[in-house]
């Protein structure tokens, strides 16, 4: 069965194979597309900025400063922590040559209407000089100037994107100058102008600006724009939109943020420990993969708007110990991808030093801080080893892992002579000998139909 099942798995790859060739004649297969400023073909999906959530800060910083907090996907994040990598292993030349360009980077846009998404004054305050002028970037026309008002944000600046939530603060307080006037020789908009006189009260002497909350409702979306450059003999910049979030909103209208309970939040999801070549004080720094579910982070992402905070709490342990030690030093950050933790907090009379080789075993839980409330913890992780990257038990030991089935090695018989594909084949010159049948087949047909062809034009 295994055998039939190889030759079937070799005329399919033979197959995949013809097609990528077909389909590779008609189209672009560079890393990245340089044409309209569409998505794109970018090394990651370009999707909005998830579970959009807004609160206002009552006060603590402007009359109307509003708090709105977002979400990375999983593979934005773990893009952004690669480039970081490779700008902290010296190898960012080689990474972004890989992907195609000289640099890449991402902004967010929050575009923002009071009461009415639809008023021609203060509604959606979105233009199409947000898009970017060739030369002078975001928000700005062909002669250079701001096209947009300090309420409008068009070039916003990610605070980590390689972290899942991020958070920036809007609508904030505006002094009596061209920010809250505007001007018209630059054409730039002041806050005053996309405004009703109805809907705020504006103090000119103590430069403060309030809006009744009780009586107005403020919406807020967003999106990500990804620039693209490229550099030869001029800077070239494409940039990429995403679609708009969802709506968030404050005030008058504004849905309400309930506080989360111990079933809103379930156990880290972790795996793949392993130690890295980094050292703490003198100690190693192992590290493991976080994968963060939809459901985990629009609770954090709502939470960070409401000015709480969900983070991770790492435990570990030498392997044989009972006793758990919280890490003091570990990444605590929700954020897909790789978590770094230094063992330096084990280091005690029982374990003077950490070594290398020593085995350790990790565990996980999540740490939901709201205000006025008292803390609460997610169930641990499974536990994990250097062992394997499957779960443990749930329990205070890792399970112990089934051997793989594979075909024993005959006497005499290297492990790598064997055909990863069937197993059992010679491999003649690298390949397996039932691609070598299939690509010896295809051959044969092209001939036949080759020769057919010829026949026919000569009849």
């Amino acid at each position: 069965m295994k055998k039939i099942f190889s030759v079937l798995l070799a005329f399919l790859l033979i197959s995949a194979t013809f097609a990528v060739f077909a389909s590779a004649e008609d189209e672009d297969t560079s890393a990245l597309t340089t044409g309209a400023s569409g998505q794109g073909d970018l090394p990651f999906e370009l999707v909005p900025p998830a579970y959009v959530s807004a609160k206002w800060a009552e006060g603590n910083d402007s009359p109307t400063t509003t708090i709105l907090s977002y979400s990375l996907s999983n593979e934005m994040t773990t893009f952004f922590k690669d480039k970081e990598n490779a700008h902290l292993d010296e190898t960012i030349d080689q990474f972004m040559e890989n992907i195609g360009c000289d640099d890449i980077w991402m902004v967010v846009q929050v575009d923002w209407a009071l009461d009415d998404v639809d008023d021609p004054v203060s509604g959606w305050h979105y233009t199409e000089y947000w898009d970017g002028d060739e030369y002078f970037g975001l928000g700005r026309d062909s002669e250079g100037n701001s096209r947009w008002s300090e309420w409008d944000v068009v070039d916003g600046g990610l605070n980590n994107a390689t972290e899942t939530v991020q958070e920036i603060w809007i609508t904030r307080g505006v002094p009596n100058d061209d920010r809250w006037n505007g001007n018209p020789d630059t054409k730039t908009p002041g806050v005053k102008d996309q405004l009703n006189p109805d809907q705020y009260v504006y103090d000119e002497e103590n430069e403060e600006l309030r809006i009744d909350y009780t009586e107005h409702t403020f919406y807020f979306r967003a999106r990500f724009v990804v620039t693209v450059r490229n550099e030869d003999d001029e800077v070239i910049d494409k940039y990429y939109y995403s679609d708009w979030s969802n709506v968030a909103s404050v005030g008058k209208d504004a849905e309400t943020l309930e506080p989360l309970t111990e079933d809103d939040l379930k156990a880290p999801e972790i795996t793949d420990l392993r130690m890295t070549d980094e050292d703490f004080n003198g100690c190693p720094v192992v590290a493991y993969t976080l994968t963060v579910p939809d459901e985990l982070a629009e609770n954090a992402t709502k939470l960070t708007a409401a000015g709480g905070r969900i983070y991770i709490e790492t435990e570990a342990r030498v392997k044989g110990d009972s006793e758990w030690i919280q890490m003091q030093n570990a990444e605590s950050t929700v954020k897909a991808g790789e978590m770094g933790c230094p063992l330096i907090t084990l280091v005690s009379d029982e374990h003077p030093t950490i070594d290398k080789d020593t085995e350790i075993e990790l565990r996980c839980r999540y740490v939901c801080n709201q205000t006025g409330l008292d803390d609460i913890y997610s169930d641990y992780s499974e536990v994990i080893t250097f062992k394997t990257d499957e779960f443990g038990g749930g329990d205070d030991t890792a399970k112990d892992i089934a051997p793989v089935d594979t075909e024993p090695v005959k006497d005499g018989e290297k492990a790598e002579d064997k055909c990863p594909i069937c197993h059992f084949c010679p491999r003649p010159l690298g390949l397996c000998i039932f691609i070598w049948i299939a690509i010896i087949a295809v051959v044969i047909v092209i001939v036949i139909v080759v020769i057919k062809v010829a026949k026919k034009k000569k009849n």
